[in-house]
């Protein structure tokens, strides 16, 4: 694991006590405490806690299958994934150039095991990305993008630093309201933001899970959103774009 200091597969809060996480979330907020750092952290040394070796064997599948990529598509690639977390999102890309997890609280995340990993980490902002303009070939966001500071800036930053003819790979829910750890709201038409600098290759809409809430479990049911049926609720955005 090579680490640099620089400038999820996340199961969301169960919905019977979400409420009362959010109520003590906004107090905590008053108090000037940064609750989506409390909120991230708490929620890994819990998993690292109950794990005890965060496990990291399904994010192929999560990079592959479920936005219909082949794996031969990564390789020899220079490879950023967005809000990485410390379980190794990129562990599994054993054959790219470069594979960078980026994530404002990797100097935490040193102390859940990923010093034992083969990707190079930075701990950054994604609305202040450390790399030369057209420098990467493939930038992944899986359940991130509703949790960065400034949606507008890290799609500029993304922008910036693809090569042309680059990949923008995104996984992300779409929430009617944010939340204390989900401060942005997605908007479901987020490809039409991109327009002028991406294609988009492909795109899908899903509903949320019945059996299991999170971007992946509804990607993986597949059930196609309905834009007509007025009731508010969560779904999931799958989009792969091309950077012109």
């Amino acid at each position: 694991m090579k680490y640099h200091s620089g400038v999820n597969h996340q199961r969301p809060t169960p919905a019977v006590i979400a409420p009362f996480v959010q109520k003590v979330g906004r107090l905590l907020s008053r108090l000037g405490l940064d609750v989506k750092r409390l909120y991230e952290l708490t929620y890994w040394r819990w998993r690292y806690f109950r794990e005890k070796e965060l496990s990291n064997s399904w994010y192929q599948n999560l990079f592959t299958a479920i936005p219909e990529l082949d794996k031969s598509l990564y390789a020899g690639k220079k490879v950023v994934d967005i809000g990485c977390g410390p379980r190794g999102s990129l562990e599994w890309l054993d054959d790219a150039n470069v594979r960078i997890g980026v994530d404002p609280l990797l100097t935490d995340y040193l102390k859940l095991g990923i010093e034992k990993h083969s990707s190079n980490y930075v701990a950054s902002q994604a609305e202040n990305l450390p790399f030369k303009s057209s420098s990467i070939d493939i930038v992944t966001s899986f359940n991130s993008l509703d949790h960065v500071d400034d949606l507008e800036l890290t799609l500029k930053e993304i922008e910036r630093v693809l090569v042309s003819g680059g990949y923008f790979v995104v996984l992300v829910e779409v929430h009617p309201k944010a939340t204390l750890s989900e401060p942005i709201t997605i908007p479901w038409d987020l490809t039409s933001l991109l327009s002028d600098g991406f294609l988009i290759v492909k795109e899908k809409h899903f509903e949320e899970s019945v059996r299991r809430p999170g971007s992946s479990a509804a990607a993986r049911a597949g059930v196609e959103f309905d834009h007509n049926d007025p009731e508010e609720r969560s779904g999931t955005l799958m989009t792969v774009l091309q950077r012109r």
